[in-house]
């Protein structure tokens, strides 16, 4: 059961909007009490107007629903849907897609922060070709302390995307992006319940992003594509203790399951799930994906060091990545995916 705050009425299209689509911005929240104001303000000041804020609450226990519902009344365009248990974050933006009132969909997270121009740029690059699929942006890394660089992810033209597809690679973006909601459904949207375990381990909020623009991409046969905007138009939180760094192998598996996913489809054969794809690992595969593993989360240790400025540190960690892992070194210095 969900609760629901803000207006029930769709947003009124004016002569001013009737070439500006309305876009509906998802946001995932839980406990998100200390940021998520800050993030709500930069998506009210959008110099793009056409919007609704929806903010998918999952069941926060801090004062996070209290101070959504408080936006609702502060502004119109903002509503709050709130789960009664909490169901982590792959529900969170399915839920977000199911409830959107927009054809045009884009997400950031609850502790991030738009510039005020994202939502402006971002649809003026989505209509300029109507085979563009999507369109995402880089963004800038932070923490508390200080920016701690640019995050360069996602092709930055036509050509750069159809190698991509078709060398069956996987598809790498970031928030934010913009992308049309009948695309999403038709793929499937976010997947959940992915494989059940006694653990508690939600291995559909790993990687749920890059299993939906993977299996986007499979739309692009007759030439529909992604690109990605080389400039920052949002500021990425970024923890040392963020689930993506302290979980890295979960993540590398289910990034392994989202590779052998889109070949198979692409081969017209069927998908296997993510329990019997594990369970197919040879011994020698095990052992190729504990290197690879130690030497991803080697590269993030490494990352994190540089960002403190903590040279030495960077030193010894790139050592061990290249040592674990020298094919990886190559492929960060090939694509710097990543401006460390």
């Amino acid at each position: 059961m969900e609760t629901y705050w803000g207006r029930n009425q769709t947003m009124n299209i004016t002569d001013e909007t009737v070439n500006r689509p309305a876009i509906s911005i998802i946001v995932c929240a839980y406990n998100e009490q200390k940021h998520i104001r800050e993030t709500l303000d930069s998506l009210i000041g959008q110099t793009y107007s056409n919007l609704e804020i929806l903010v998918i609450d999952d069941a926060s226990t801090d004062l996070t629903p209290q101070i959504c519902r408080d936006y609702t009344t502060r502004d119109a365009r903002v509503r709050v849907i709130t789960h009664s248990e909490n169901r982590g974050l792959a529900h969170g933006r399915k839920t977000g897609v199911a409830e959107a009132r927009h054809e045009l969909l884009t997400f950031i997270d609850a502790d991030d922060i738009a510039m005020p121009d994202m939502i402006e740029r971002l649809v003026a690059v989505l209509l300029a070709d109507g085979d563009c699929l999507g369109v995402s942006a880089y963004r800038i890394y932070f923490d508390d302390e200080r920016d701690l660089g640019v995050q360069k992810i996602g092709p930055t033209s036509r050509d750069d995307y159809r190698r991509l597809y078709d060398g069956r690679k996987l598809i790498f973006l970031s928030y934010p992006n913009l992308v049309r909601k009948a695309d999403v459904l038709a793929v499937g949207g976010y997947r959940v319940n992915i494989m059940p375990n006694n653990d508690g381990i939600r291995f559909e909020d790993f990687c749920e992003d890059l299993d939906l623009w993977c299996r986007m991409s499979d739309l692009s046969a007759d030439g529909r594509f992604f690109i990605t905007l080389e400039e920052p138009l949002s500021r990425y939180r970024k923890p040392a203790g963020s689930m993506s760094t302290a979980n890295v192998k979960i993540m590398q598996d289910k990034m392994r399951w989202i590779k052998d996913c889109l070949r198979r489809r692409r081969a017209a054969q069927p998908e296997r799930c993510l329990a019997d794809f594990l369970a197919s690992r040879t011994a020698f595969d095990r052992f190729s994906d504990w290197r690879a593993d130690t030497a991803a989360g080697f590269y993030k240790k490494a990352g994190f060091a540089y960002s403190k400025r903590n040279y030495l540190k960077f030193a010894w960690y790139v050592a061990l990545t290249a040592t674990m892992s020298p094919k990886l070194i190559l492929q960060k210095l090939a694509t710097q995916s990543a401006n460390l």
